[in-house]
């Protein structure tokens, strides 16, 4: 048999396997595509984190509405925006005037509640568990139980409409307050990632209804 022959057949080539230039020029190619793909995944999980917030948030919102009819008794979301989180109170220990202080009250005053320090509990998970146990009241789980915004995501401002006047705040604290009867403050929230895109969160004042909407470019000039 011809030796070169058989040094030329296919099957002889196809386990020659790779090279180490043919190796290298593809982990360069790798490297390149990761380079270029990185500022687009880094983008979408700073955006995935803003909806999140904001869509938790219209949960926080929802289930106060749904325990002020339910309880008969009036519920309130509480906004610090300093610190940017917010968390669930009673109008039975909510003191408009001190809304840091009736927090701690409502904390120490469930029993079996979380460590007061933990900023990072899901008020709607602990939510939808308080709802189908019944223990706490139905709300006394969350009572106090402060939820932080994302990573890179701020409460940016916070626009209420109390007693016929608009009030407006960037700092400080602020509350959205639902009655018995599912009516509450005509209220925007607006928070904000570090990409500075927008996300606003709407509370009817007649229905008590909670919408989420991104906004356009156009639309966040004030910020």
């Amino acid at each position: 048999m011809d030796r070169r022959v058989l040094r030329n057949s296919p099957t002889s080539q196809s386990q020659r396997g790779f090279t180490i230039t043919e190796l290298l020029i593809v982990l360069t190619l790798m490297g390149i595509l990761s380079a270029i793909s990185m500022p687009t995944l880094k983008g979408f999980a700073v955006t995935r984190r803003l909806k999140a917030s904001a869509y938790t948030v219209r949960s926080l919102l929802t289930f106060a509405r749904d325990m002020a009819i339910t309880d008969r008794t009036a519920y309130l979301v509480v906004f610090d925006l300093d610190n940017n989180r917010c968390w669930l109170a009673s109008s039975e220990t909510f003191n408009p005037s001190s809304p840091l202080a009736s927090a701690l009250t409502a904390q120490n005053s469930t029993v079996g509640n979380t460590s007061t320090t933990n900023a990072n509990v899901n008020p709607l998970a602990t939510a939808n568990s308080a709802q189908q146990t019944g223990t706490f009241a139905r709300a006394g789980g969350i009572l106090g139980v402060p939820y932080a915004m994302e990573k890179d995501v701020g409460l940016a401002a916070m626009m209420t409409n109390q007693n016929d006047r608009t009030v407006q705040a960037d700092s400080g604290t602020g509350y959205i307050y639902f009655s018995p009867t599912a009516t509450s403050q005509e209220s925007l929230i607006y928070l904000q990632n570090s990409r500075n895109q927008i996300m606003s969160i709407a509370v009817e004042a007649a229905s008590g209804r909670v919408t989420v909407q991104q906004l356009a470019a156009e639309e966040i000039e004030f910020f």
